[in-house]
């Protein structure tokens, strides 16, 4: 069975121009897709992920078939004698605007302006059926009144982000950070000691791949960390409780007792600020005690410090036999952390990768790579640390 919406969830909405938008969906409050429409929060909730959903006049959303290439007939006809120029269509530049206006007021569905659209073409008629329905894609982009619910997953965030601000999560793309999670061999019950610098994109995955007896700890800039990307994936608050987050300016602390007192006429409010400063004095000491322990499972690093750096300082922390993973955009502040652990006996399998894809339409008989595709996924240096003494 499909998943489906919940109230107060965060639901990432791609519309007909494959631009897309997280929000969280509330019952009482109004999404608000710009020209294409807006819907009540309530008529989401309960609707499966995945589905395309057409928003009808006052708010209201109904299930909606979008037509597929794969509809298209395969016939020996060709477009070698069309001119498509605006000369084909018979409308008016102003009547099409009017069609616009009356879409937005919703008193015209969207199936009616390209109907309206295709029999004033000229051309249209003289086309191949595939490249009747390319038309009628690129048509519904503009005009059609839908939207398809994504689910918050890892995979469905970070392509989110690497299409709408590729800054905010360093670049990191799907299929790379696919591969730092199978390099660092990130499995249930795993520790795993992490720096992201990818305002919470690393950590999310990783927190996404850990169960019960796992957990993560997370070193970062600040007083606070800036996991961004952790609130919109639905976390349950025992998986968030899998989190332990450290800055870098604590990791040499020496803690001491806690000792503060309360003073006679100390009021409520003193009281209930005594007893949160004890429960974080004691996470910090747990924290703390943990990760002077080391023997973690696993190192994921995306920082935008020097890479050589943080893994002298980490690397003690790491278990025997277990994998490092490095990410960076740039080959170069990986050089020098790939040159170090090929010198030194303590590593094995020392490898720098560049991650490359490529994307391809697979339909009958037009099977051929997308003409836009990202030019690069970043780098990825991993190692495995022999155990001391071996």
């Amino acid at each position: 069975m499909d998943a489906a919406v919940a109230e107060g969830s965060h639901v990432i909405i791609r519309m007909p121009s494959d631009n897309a938008k997280i929000v969280c969906v509330k019952a009482q409050e109004t999404i608000e897709l710009g020209k294409f429409g807006s819907f009540k929060g309530s008529a989401l909730i309960g609707a499966p992920y995945g589905h395309t959903y057409e928003i009808e006049k006052g708010g209201a959303i109904r299930p909606h078939r979008q037509l597929a290439f794969d509809d298209a007939d395969i016939t020996e006809a060709n477009n070698r004698e069309i001119v498509d120029d605006t000369r084909s269509q018979r409308l008016t530049f102003e009547e099409i605007e009017a069609l616009k206006a009356r879409s937005l007021a919703g008193d015209v569905t969207a199936q009616e302006i390209i109907s309206t659209l295709t029999e004033n073409n000229e051309a249209f008629a003289k086309k191949t059926e595939f490249s009747k329905s390319k038309y009628i894609r690129r048509k519904e982009k503009k005009f059609m009144k839908c939207f398809v619910p994504l689910e918050t997953t890892v995979y469905n965030l970070c392509s989110h982000f690497f299409r709408a601000n590729p800054a905010k999560i360093r670049g990191i793309r799907a299929d790379t950070l696919s591969q730092m999670l199978s390099l660092a061999n990130v499995y249930a019950a795993a520790r795993v000691l992490a720096v992201d610098d990818a305002q919470g994109m690393v950590v999310g995955a990783l927190l996404s791949r850990i169960a019960d007896g796992g957990s993560v700890y997370a070193i970062h800039d600040g007083d606070v960390h800036n996991y961004d990307i952790i609130r919109y994936m639905n976390l349950a608050p025992e998986g968030r409780d899998r989190l332990r987050t450290l800055p870098w300016s604590k990791l040499d602390h020496e803690m001491e007792p806690f000792t503060e007192q309360l003073a006679e006429n100390a009021s409520e409010q003193d009281v209930l600020g005594r007893e949160r400063r004890m429960r974080a004095h004691a996470r910090l000491a747990e924290t703390l005690d943990t990760l002077r322990g080391g023997e973690f499972d696993a190192l994921v690093v995306s920082t935008n410090y020097n890479p050589t750096s943080v893994l002298k300082r980490l690397v003690p922390l790491l278990g025997g036999s277990r994998a490092l993973v490095v990410y960076d955009q740039c080959k170069e502040p990986l050089v020098e952390a790939f040159t170090w652990l090929r010198a030194s006996p303590d590593f094995l399998n020392v490898q720098l990768t560049e991650s490359w894809l490529r994307e391809y339409q697979v339909l009958p008989s037009r099977t051929h790579p997308l003409m836009n595709m990202s030019g690069g996924g970043g780098f990825v240096l991993s190692a495995i640390r022999l155990a001391p003494g071996q």
